[in-house]
């Protein structure tokens, strides 16, 4: 009986410790390629998949319950992902060549989506603090995404189609929700959001056109498209719940939109003859 006893709970054990474990999973499929996953913590979840030659893998996960997807089909694309903390998600996946991405998170509860086609797309996620969520989309060349947020519940999303693209977006605060669009060549958006419950909408089609919003406060709302080439906008808001809708088509227009206070509202159309 004793024995039967003592069985039991060294099967139980291995049971608890084997749940606790980590995980990796690597598949290579070619030549030259390279993957190194490094895990401290109990059950971090690695996953890593390349096919085609010399692509490259790192992923690094220190805590509980962090899941780590990375797919690579090409040749030559790099990854690294950083993940401290809890039940942070990433996953990254790329197809075609030399494209780069890094995603780091810190905290708990942040996920990181980025998608890469093409060549030569470059992308940076920085998430620190909780449920903060970020997709990146790349489809092209030599387009480029930053995104970095800190604190708790923000949203950003950047869909990036063509060639020479730029996005850069920082939030810091609660809630934040960014949204940024890019289609065609050499289209720079720039979003800065400090506060709880901002939303900034960019969309641009075209090429060299240029947007920056700036928001500062609680519940500012910034809607900005631009279709055409050489376009510029600039949109400051701060304050509360102030509104700013922008709509550009054709040529080299140029507006700036500042509101100071509360429950401002402002619409600007420009159109060429």
């Amino acid at each position: 009986m004793k024995k039967a006893i003592f069985c039991a709970v060294a099967l139980l054990a291995g049971t608890v410790m084997f749940a606790q474990s980590n995980d990796s999973d690597v598949l290579q499929v070619g030549v030259g390629n390279m993957s190194d996953v490094d895990q401290i913590g109990l059950m971090n979840d690695s996953d890593v998949y390349q096919q085609g030659l010399r692509n490259d893998s790192e992923v690094d996960q220190i805590g509980i319950r962090n899941e780590s997807d990375v797919d690579q089909r090409g040749r030559r694309n790099e990854s690294k992902v950083r993940q401290v903390g809890i039940r942070n998600t990433s996953e990254v996946d790329q197809r075609g060549r030399r494209n780069n991405s890094y995603v780091g998170q810190l905290g708990r509860g942040n996920d990181s989506d980025v998608e890469q086609r093409g060549r030569n797309n470059g992308s940076i996620v920085a998430q620190i603090g909780r449920n903060n969520e970020s997709d990146v989309y790349q489809q092209g060349r030599g387009n480029g995404s930053l995104v970095v947020q800190l604190g708790r519940g923000n949203d950003s999303d950047v869909d990036q189609r063509g060639r020479n693209n730029g996005s850069i977006v920082g939030q810091l605060g609660r809630g934040n929700v960014a949204d940024v669009d890019q289609r065609g060549r050499n289209n720079g958006s720039i979003v800065g959001q400090l506060g709880i419950n901002n939303y900034a909408r960019t969309y641009q089609q075209g090429r060299g056109n240029g947007s920056l919003t700036l928001q500062a406060g609680r519940g500012n709302d910034a809607w900005t498209e631009q279709y055409g080439r050489n376009n510029t906008s600039l949109v400051l808001q701060v304050g509360l719940n102030n509104d700013s809708f922008v709509h550009q088509h054709g040529l080299g227009h140029n507006s700036s939109v500042v509101q100071l206070g509360a429950g401002n509202g402002s619409v600007v159309n420009q159109h060429n003859l």
